[in-house]
């Protein structure tokens, strides 16, 4: 599975992809928050395969929802995370302990 990662902003987003693996597939780049820089995105994107690929923003105010309507009518798998959620989720499995006897 191929994990594409999108910082939204205002005007600039910023994006990359890694494996499943860890691996970097694609080193962090900016895109614009408009037609052109969307494009620019599927440039990068089409180079995966689309089948193993999942697209996970944050849920930030309005300022990605062109975004998600852009690649959802492209019919791409889209997760917009809740950023609330996801920082409680990181502090509780940082929390844990493992235990190994």
């Amino acid at each position: 599975m191929i994990c594409l990662g999108i910082d939204i902003a205002n005007k600039l987003h910023f994006t990359t992809a890694i494996s499943s693996d860890g691996e970097i597939l694609k080193e962090p780049f900016e895109f614009s928050n408009g037609h052109d820089g969307f494009q620019r995105l599927i440039s990068v994107i089409e180079s995966f395969n689309d089948n193993n690929l999942i697209i996970g923003l944050e849920s930030t105010a309005h300022y990605g929802h062109n975004l998600v309507y852009f690649l959802y009518n492209l019919t791409f798998k889209i997760c917009v995370i809740n950023p609330i959620r996801f920082i409680c989720f990181v502090c509780f499995m940082l929390s844990v302990v493992f235990i190994n006897d």
